[in-house]
């Protein structure tokens, strides 16, 4: 069973004006390697741009390869997803985006400001590399000469301690550059082998990056905001640190860019829950009820009620699908309430 966590639920938001700028599952593309060209030049599956290098010598990387991009069946839900394979030595990076987002946010909705990134990330086993991953936004600084890009926001997951962290150009008391922000008062260490969905957004109007990370939302003091800058460009990013030995490789999906007026990240208001978006089987049942669902939303709790509206059993869910065990229940009929951060529904289950 494969466990989806979704970090920090939020469900007030209205997604009514939000415009998706770009929206890619893999599950159109062919299992294999994305491209044929590792220059950034040639465009492959899906009009995706790859880019691949060992890194300036002396390196002790030789994996560039086109087999660094892969679309593979083992996505989140059993569907299609993207391998990335990492250095195998000190140096070199992987890059992999689409041309013509400035184009894209150009012609966003006029008061959509913020652009919110979205995507599963499945942690893998535990390595020693020490390569990094994650997917981030550049822009152009053109307040310098020769203008220069920046990371405007991101995650970074780090392979051998699998902390994530976000990632931005900031102002740090008068000096500026990229820097890693720890979420949460102490370092974010994310699950091996499970898969996550993870956001970031960042508002062009006033440079200010927002991160949304297990159960805490993380900003920064408007003292630490650099730009604003116009994102142009949103990329899947993997890079060797200068003591990695090792190659490693990372899964993600459903990357998903929005344009927003508000800041909504993480949040399934779009999906409506109604009685046929979950399943409950066996039923009847003896010891114990699956449940899952066809809209990946994610259940919050579970709770069983008798005829009589009594609660006989509650749970803390967080998780698409599962497993509730009913054998300390009497035979009989129960009311099955599954609530979601999208709303709830309610199953009739009968206990043999």
């Amino acid at each position: 069973m494969k466990k989806l966590l979704l970090l920090t639920l939020i469900s007030s938001f209205s997604f009514v004006n939000a415009q998706v700028l770009q929206d890619e599952n893999f599950n159109t593309l062919t299992v294999g390697n994305i491209g044929t060209d590792i220059t950034g030049i040639l465009p492959g599956q899906g009009g995706w741009l790859t880019q691949s290098s060992n890194g300036a010598a002396p390196t002790t990387s030789s994996n560039a390869d086109n087999t660094n991009f892969q679309v593979v069946v083992t996505g989140n839900n059993s569907t299609n997803g993207l391998k990335i394979v990492a250095p195998n030595g000190n140096k070199g990076s992987r890059f992999m985006w689409k041309d013509g987002f400035d184009g894209l946010w150009a012609g966003r909705t006029a008061g959509n400001d913020i652009l919110e990134v979205e995507y599963d990330l499945f942690t893998g086993a535990a390595t020693t590399s020490t390569s990094q991953v994650g997917v981030r936004v550049y822009g152009t600084d053109t307040n310098v000469t020769p203008n220069v890009a920046r990371v405007l926001n991101g995650f970074v997951y780090t392979m051998n301690t699998r902390v994530l962290e976000g990632v931005a150009y900031l102002n740090n008391g008068g000096t500026f550059g990229t820097f890693l922000i720890t979420l949460g008062d102490t370092p974010l260490v994310l699950d091996a082998n499970t898969w996550y969905r993870i956001g970031f957004a960042y508002d062009s109007s006033t440079g200010e990056t927002i991160w949304k990370a297990s159960t805490v939302y993380t900003g920064l003091p408007a003292a630490n905001w650099a730009g604003p800058f116009l994102p142009g460009e949103v990329d899947i990013v993997s890079s060797a640190a200068t003591t990695n030995t090792l190659v490693s490789d990372i899964t993600f999906d459903n990357l998903r860019v929005r344009a927003n007026a508000t800041e909504a990240l993480l949040g399934v208001t779009d999906v409506t829950i109604t009685d046929a978006t979950f399943s409950v089987f066996p039923n009847p049942a003896t010891n114990f009820v699956n449940f899952s669902n066809n809209v990946n939303a994610t259940v919050s709790s579970i709770q069983m009620f008798d005829l009589n509206g009594r609660v006989v059993k509650s749970l803390q869910v967080n998780a698409t699908e599962g497993q509730v065990s009913i054998d300390d229940l009497a035979t009989g009929v129960y009311m099955m309430k599954i609530s979601t951060d999208a709303g709830s529904v309610t199953k009739k289950i009968v206990k043999q």
